[in-house]
């Protein structure tokens, strides 16, 4: 009669658990890079990358001297 020897180490399901946790690393990176390139699509002129921030500020207003 064999005797039943707990399977403790199951290499199945390791590979099972990489797999998947790939998987869910390329799906998260590229819903993210979805969002992004949509979100971002506003600043992009000619074909770069433009933020309003550091271009063409109005000056800020001269504050009025006490009197």
């Amino acid at each position: 009669m064999a005797r039943y020897v707990p399977k403790t180490y199951n290499n199945r399901r390791v590979l099972r658990i990489v797999l998947s946790t790939i998987i869910i690393i390329i799906f998260v990176s590229l819903v993210l890079f979805l969002v992004l390139f949509f979100a971002l699509q506003q600043y992009v002129v000619e074909g770069q990358l433009m933020f309003p921030a550091g271009q063409d500020a109005p000056p800020l207003p001269t504050p009025i001297p006490p009197e």
